[in-house]
């Protein structure tokens, strides 16, 4: 049987695509230790909403943080709830919500251009590299691509409904979605996809949609989902409408304030990266969607509908002072629906690649990358790097592995698709971009030199309940996940401005003279800190008594006390004279052992 006759009429194919799509998406997700800062903020929130039961005002550290709203927090607690703190728990979620992302796709592809198109451009949209990325990450971005095609999708189906009571119910499907849209990120899930209708609208002319879309109970679903929260939290701190608002979206928007700004040309270099194995096939896509003339836009509404989607968000991002490169994934649902749009069809037909743009680039980017591994391996400077050098080998095995796979799939697209036509283009750039990305997700499981983890593990070795953790010069946000409590920040206001302005803090933000007299008191505590800055330290005298217990490339774990092994062996540096100070040993169970050093 023929690919086209598979793709077309077995009737388990699209369960089978979901089934590899959901191993796509969970393989290894639990491998990589939890990154500082993004991963390390959106679990401890969670985390203590979990802790404290307090779901309506979002604290980290113990400390306000209203820069966004709640949704992804209450999804990761109930994954806490449920399941516990792992990395693989913590980034299910994320996982799941690219998935449905591309069960959505893969159904409005079904729905305009049939069943094939559907699973090419669901399989386009999961092997692009920043939808991948970000499936992975325990980041708010992918709720809101997701929330936010939900809603556009919703009011698309509304538009081109016959049926005036279905279009009805997709509208108030669409309402409901974009208030999940403005709990998942803020006023953009709303203000967004209302532009993207609004400009639709007045291109196509078609007016009388706007009675559809905005119907009665479609507002008041809105209302009743996305209002209540704000309310609660409105209610319980008179600060929170203006920061919120005001300093979280108004000027987050127009000035520097998070020093997140960038050329207006800084997403098109996102795109051009973000959207590989695929990105040459861009060019093709929106050409072929574009109508024949002003007169005649009206021929491709569907069409239309998604190229203004993308050029809308693309553009209000590329205004906007505030620039991070997961702000434009929303746009990659609709752009893998007009790629998808191209490809299927010449699938289908088992047709010649008319398309070498999309050929070509992908055969050299992936070429140039599968060449540059072992280049790389002889250059000394990669070796003296202190962030790479001391995992080469480690990552040997995969990256070569890596480099084979891409300049095998970049022949391939060159030469099989001569013979076989379009179909092995297509097998050659989605099995590449697929494995290329799996790999790439293993490398970073095995080269993290970011994570506080092997510290915090020490750390939680020897310490009791109750005893202090501080992290000084910086919040090192993994910490209090790995610890599972909150933190000191030390010499650091961290993003705590606000938070500090509301409530009594300051057992979480201290300064130096504070701390010093908690670190030289009796009780046992334990602080993490830079590398450098130890070094710095060391080299102009220790201002405070330390013991090293646990060395990183990044950081460094100190306890005030010496620290003894289950056979009475110190396990730390010192600094310090040991007169009156007691050590302690490793926890067995319930039973600890503190003794005096001497």
């Amino acid at each position: 049987m023929k690919l086209e006759d598979i793709l077309k009429g077995h009737r388990a194919v699209p369960l089978f695509f979901a089934a590899l799509l959901a191993l796509f998406f969970l393989f290894d997700i639990g491998g990589r230790s939890v990154s500082s800062p993004d991963e390390g903020r959106y679990i401890e929130i969670p985390r203590e909403m979990v802790e404290t039961g307090d779901y309506v005002l979002p604290r980290l550290d113990g400390v306000l943080y209203f820069e966004k709203p709640p949704l992804f927090y209450w999804l990761e607690a109930g994954a806490i709830k449920a399941l516990g703190i792992t990395e693989g728990t913590m980034r299910l979620w994320p996982a799941i919500l690219g998935f449905l992302g591309c069960l959505m796709t893969y159904g409005i592809g079904r729905r305009f251009y049939g069943r094939t198109a559907g699973l090419v451009s669901a399989a386009i949209l999961a092997t692009t590299l920043l939808y991948y990325a970000l499936a992975r990450f325990i980041i708010l971005d992918m709720l809101e691509s997701v929330t936010m095609a939900a809603s556009l999708f919703s009011f698309l189906l509304s538009a081109e409904e016959k049926d005036e009571k279905r279009a009805i119910w997709w509208a108030r499907a669409g309402h409901v979605a974009a208030a999940l849209a403005v709990l998942s990120k803020g006023l953009i899930g709303v203000v967004l996809p209302g532009a993207v209708g609004l400009v639709w609208i007045a291109l196509s002319g078609r007016w009388s949609f706007v009675r559809r879309a905005l119907c009665p109970s479609g507002i008041l679903l809105f209302l009743l989902v996305a209002a209540p929260w704000h309310v609660l939290a409105a209610m319980r701190n008179h600060d929170f409408l203006w920061f919120y608002f005001v300093h979280e979206h108004l000027m987050r928007f127009t000035t520097d304030v998070h020093r997140r700004d960038g050329p207006i040309y800084y997403f098109v270099a996102i795109l051009a990266v973000g959207f590989l194995p695929w990105t040459g096939y861009l060019w093709n896509a929106v050409k072929e969607a574009l109508p024949s003339s002003w007169k005649a836009r009206n021929e491709k509404p569907v069409e239309l509908f998604l190229l203004v989607w993308a050029v809308v968000i693309f553009v209000f991002f590329s205004v906007s002072s505030s620039k991070l490169p997961p702000y434009i994934l929303p746009i990659f649902p609709p752009l893998a629906l007009l790629v998808g749009r191209v490809v299927a069809p010449r699938i289908e037909a088992g047709l010649p690649d008319t398309l070498p743009v999309g050929r070509y680039v992908f055969a050299g980017v992936f070429g140039l990358l599968g060449l540059a591994v072992p280049i790389a391996y002889t250059i000394p400077a990669l070796r003296a790097n202190a962030d790479v050098g001391p995992y080469l080998d480690l990552v040997k095995p995969f990256v070569f592995t890596m480099s084979v796979l891409f300049i095998g799939a970049s022949l391939a697209t060159l030469f099989l698709s001569r013979r076989f036509g379009m179909r092995a283009t297509f097998l050659s750039v989605i099995v590449g971009g697929a494995l290329g990305w799996i790999g790439v997700s293993l490398v970073a499981s095995k080269a993290d030199p970011n994570s506080i983890k092997p510290v915090a593990e020490t750390i939680n070795l020897y310490r009791q309940h109750g005893e202090r953790v501080a992290s000084f010069g910086t919040l090192f946000y993994d910490l209090p996940v790995y610890i599972k409590d909150k933190v000191i920040v030390v010499n650091n206001k961290a993003e705590f401005d606000f938070g500090m302005t509301q409530e009594d803090v300051s057992q979480y933000v201290m300064q130096m003279d504070q701390f010093s007299k908690l670190w030289n008191g009796h009780d046992l505590m334990f602080m993490v800190m830079r590398a450098n800055l130890f070094e710095t330290w060391k080299a102009n005298g220790m201002p405070l008594h330390m013991c090293v217990i646990k060395r990183t490339e990044r950081a460094i774990g100190l306890s005030n006390y010496p620290l003894f092994n289950d056979k009475g062996q110190m396990i730390c540096d010192p600094w310090y004279d040991l007169e009156d100070k007691h050590g302690v040993q490793p926890k067995d169970g319930d039973s600890q052992t503190r003794h005096t050093a001497d």
